[in-house]
């Protein structure tokens, strides 16, 4: 098994889409996006997002290739205004199915963890998810983040709600 992690490019648009399309198929609460509007993104308009991430020293979107086929996602930006620039967000952190259980999104996580508390002046790492979402509220309390507050019934989906669970964790001293 041979992983290799990597910022995308802009050629990676099509492939982000269709691991997000299929992750949407299967956990509807994964992102805050349903699979219909997923759908309906253009490659144009992804790949743009895809080029201001690779073009900032605030942001980044790492992928995980197993063959080269992209299995794993993560994407970490700070906050710009003033206010709360002391801040980064993780943010759409999902491996599919079939590669979880080898310490991808451990590490991907972890990656995104690093690359915020490298940034000058950040403080605080936060992350925000669907109670549904199980593994990633195990993942990241493994990884030293704490639960800060719950939005109820905050996502709806075919009727049935979810909670919005936040997440956070301060740079170590």
């Amino acid at each position: 098994m041979n992983i290799q992690y990597k910022e995308l490019e802009k050629n990676d648009a099509r492939k982000l889409i269709n691991l997000r399309i299929s992750v949407l198929n299967t956990d509807p609460y994964s992102f805050s996006i349903t699979e219909d509007e997923e759908t309906q993104a253009s490659e144009e308009v992804v790949q743009s997002a895809i080029e201001s991430y690779a073009n900032s020293p605030n942001k980044i979107m790492l992928g995980a290739w197993m063959d080269k086929e992209l299995v794993g996602v993560v994407g970490v930006e700070r906050f710009e205004n003033k206010i709360e620039n002391h801040k980064a967000r993780i943010w759409g952190p999902y491996v599919n199915k079939t590669s979880r259980g080898k310490g991808i999104g451990y590490y991907l996580i972890q990656k995104a963890r690093d690359f915020s508390f490298s940034l000058r002046g950040i403080e605080i790492v936060s992350f925000d998810t669907s109670s549904e979402s199980k593994s990633a509220i195990s993942l990241f309390k493994k990884l030293g983040f704490q639960e800060t507050g719950v939005l109820s019934r905050a996502l709806k989906f075919d009727g049935k709600y979810a909670d919005l669970l936040f997440m956070q964790m301060s740079k170590p001293t």
